[in-house]
């Protein structure tokens, strides 16, 4: 067994394995770790679907990533044959008098993305409340509402996506060893020590990309930058499946009045679960990974049913056919971290969560690559540095 690499992963959720997959292609001699068997369900990476969307609120220092991610999501797509990316549309809708705060950002979400789009000159439209309801009649937008819609919004399949990228990153010779936690990260002048049960790997870099167990991996006094929240996701039963398919649904993301009632839905994807995707967020109540509560209670379920599901959409029935747990890391920001480590240049750190990640996660991972093989990433990582989380 070779027990030194050109460069070892910790983590091989969304960014570890697109990580890994681009060592791989590079010819790196790379090994992936990861403490369960991804792609799995007790991450951040599961439940089928993850949105992208070309013009990004969240700040135009997120736009070189989703544009090169969608390239690099093709290129994959292309080499495999398996579908990974669908551009079927998305629409964000606001009230110009919400007190929600989403992503950091005061203002009206759907305006500050119809601004970021117009600056780069992305396709879009503003609809009004009524434009909405016609538009799709299935959505109870009110008059004071509006939104945004992007056609060159979609979803990737985010599963099949670490699958596929795990699975040729092996075709290219990359060695990965699952249900294998790390124990420990340690590093001299001239090489990295991963410890694991089954032994110690040595490398000359070591990218950590773990989610939910970043803080198991940074300084003390970093951990408190990186708390963990559970999200639930729901799958409704619908009246008719034929509404909510690929070609006739978009993701609908709703801002709503207060930050609690936020919600995002999915297209039904073939082959996926049968039901509508429905997702919450929740960032007050933090959770530790290794003991979170996975089970969904009913009272959860019927909460979100009589709250947002059914006061927000027409033709979603109570029952709900699957639910499952999510974790976000979500820093005080809502911003990435990916950098150095703070205590060692051989280590890169990549925290790129906080609820918006997978979507930039192919860029990330060749991002990763270049900062641990060539010294520095062709896309600037300046705006998630480390050293940005002591003026929070």
């Amino acid at each position: 067994m070779n027990s030194h690499y050109d460069l070892i992963i910790v983590g091989l959720g969304a960014m570890g394995s697109a990580a890994l997959y681009q060592a791989a292609k590079r010819g790196v001699n790379v090994l992936g770790i990861d403490r369960y068997d991804p792609p799995h369900t007790l991450g951040s990476s599961h439940a089928e679907t993850r949105i992208t969307r070309m013009a990004l609120g969240e700040g135009a220092q997120y736009m070189p990533l989703v544009a090169r991610s969608n390239d690099l999501w093709r290129e994959l797509e292309a080499a495999t044959g398996e579908a990974l990316l669908y551009l079927n549309g998305g629409l964000i809708i606001t009230s110009p008098d919400s007190e929600a705060m989403f992503r950091g950002q005061a203002e009206d979400f759907a305006v500050v993305t119809q601004k970021i789009a117009e600056a780069h000159g992305i396709e879009h439209t503003m609809l009004s409340g009524a434009e909405v309801r016609k538009r799709y009649p299935q959505i109870l937008a009110r008059d004071s509402d509006h939104a945004y819609y992007e056609p060159t919004g979609g979803f990737v399949l985010s599963e099949k996506t670490v699958a596929v990228q795990l699975a040729e990153a092996q075709r290219l010779g990359a060695m990965v060893r699952t249900n294998e936690p790390v124990t420990g990260v340690t590093w001299s002048a001239d090489r990295i020590s991963v410890t694991t049960a089954a032994g110690m790997f040595a490398a000359d870099r070591a990218i950590v990309t773990t989610g939910a167990w970043m803080s198991d991996f940074v300084p003390q006094k970093q951990r408190r930058h990186f708390p963990v929240y559970r999200q639930v996701v729901y799958w409704f039963e619908v009246e008719d499946p034929a509404v909510f398919t690929i070609d006739r649904w978009p993701f609908m993301m709703w801002i709503g009045d207060t930050t609690e009632a936020f919600y995002t839905s999915f297209a039904m994807i073939p082959d996926g679960v049968p039901g509508l995707k429905m997702v919450t967020e929740q960032h007050h109540t933090p959770c530790d990974p290794d003991t979170v509560v996975r089970d969904i209670t009913k009272d959860e379920i019927a909460y979100f049913y009589d709250t947002l599901a059914a006061d927000k959409l027409v033709g979603i029935k109570p029952n709900c056919v699957a639910a499952e747990a999510c974790l976000y890391t979500v820093t005080e920001d809502e911003h990435f971290v990916i950098d150095r480590h703070p205590e060692s240049d051989r280590v890169i750190v990549a925290s790129p969560c906080s609820g918006h990640g997978f979507k930039h996660s192919a860029a990330i991972g060749e991002a990763l690559v270049q900062m641990a093989i060539d010294g520095s990433s062709r896309l600037s990582m300046a705006p998630f540095s480390f050293s940005r989380l002591h003026a929070v």
